[in-house]
């Protein structure tokens, strides 16, 4: 499954690369700074998994989100924030975004979605943080 991390934060993008490298079958294609960039890398790398990042410069989490759901409704989005009011989590879900979780609470769960995604029935089931569409 090939990954593109999204987040202005290097911090943040390590730990989620060395999180993820620790996981059979996770690459990662592309790791994004700020909204543009993260779009033109999507059109590159055509990735199967985003994490994104809600407040991003150049172009906010919301708008990539919105961008690449025109023509691409296969990718799996999750956004990770740490905005977690009921309306950026309502206009995500809105949008088009799978998961949606709060990076001071919820970080290390992105390791049980994608062995989830990568393997079904192999992690701890993740369907109760999906975004009910």
């Amino acid at each position: 499954m090939n990954v593109m991390i999204v987040d202005d934060s290097r911090i943040i993008s390590k730990r989620l690369e060395e999180m993820l490298q620790e996981i059979e079958g996770v690459k990662i294609v592309a790791i994004s700074e700020d909204g543009i960039e993260a779009y033109t890398n999507y059109l590159k790398q055509k990735p199967d998994l985003m994490i994104l990042d809600l407040m991003i410069p150049k172009m906010n989490g919301l708008d990539v989100l919105r961008s690449i759901r025109l023509q691409d409704n296969k990718i799996v989005i999750i956004i990770l924030t740490n905005y977690d009011q009921s309306y950026f989590r309502d206009l995500s879900k809105e949008l088009g975004a799978d998961y949606f979780l709060d990076k001071s609470a919820e970080f290390d769960k992105i390791i049980q979605i994608c062995t989830n995604i990568i393997k079904p029935g192999s992690a701890q089931d993740t369907d109760y943080l999906k975004l009910k569409k």
